[in-house]
């Protein structure tokens, strides 16, 4: 028996001894993924869970970024789901935080959203946040720095709620 990947979201029988795995269509909607890491983080926070609480912020704030850019950028999901856009910095672009902080203040520059091009003025929030962090320990992490993402996860939750609500980023 062989099998052939594309997407791996369902196995069909492709005839004979051939399976093969086909898109049943994309699962990813970061608006109300943001939503659920937010508040996720805030109960693993109140049960001062301290690591769990601090990585779902920044996945949180990541999903809300990437919400604002494909719903009010102009962005778009390429062939392999991530989250694109025709003026992108570079190549790589996109992923993760901190980095994508940058990335979408340079996608956002001269526009007319000027609350959220202010937010993303300011230094960026999450420069002591890394997506593998969750695989650490987690004994670095301190109630202040969750809090401080949490506060800043919700300001971006916040200007993506705005925008969904009136058509338009702040």
């Amino acid at each position: 028996m062989r099998i052939r990947w594309c997407v791996p979201e369902t196995l069909i029988n492709a005839g004979g001894d051939n399976l093969l795995w086909v898109s049943t269509g994309s699962h990813t909607d970061f608006g109300p993924a943001a939503r659920r890491h937010y508040s996720d983080a805030l109960h693993l926070r109140d049960g001062d869970r301290l690591p769990n609480a601090d990585h779902l912020a920044g996945v949180a704030a990541e999903c809300a970024l990437k919400a604002i850019l494909l719903n009010f950028l102009g962005g778009f999901l390429n062939r392999k789901g991530r989250p694109a856009h025709v003026g992108a910095p570079s190549k790589n672009s996109y992923c993760h935080l901190p980095g994508l902080w940058d990335d979408i203040g340079a996608t956002v520059h001269g526009r007319r959203a000027t609350t959220f091009v202010g937010l993303l003025a300011q230094q960026n929030p999450f420069l002591d946040w890394d997506v593998a962090e969750r695989y650490s320990a987690g004994t670095h992490i301190t109630g202040e720095r969750v809090d401080s993402h949490l506060r800043h996860a919700h300001a971006i939750l916040e200007m993506y709620e705005h925008a969904t609500i009136t058509g338009a980023l702040p």
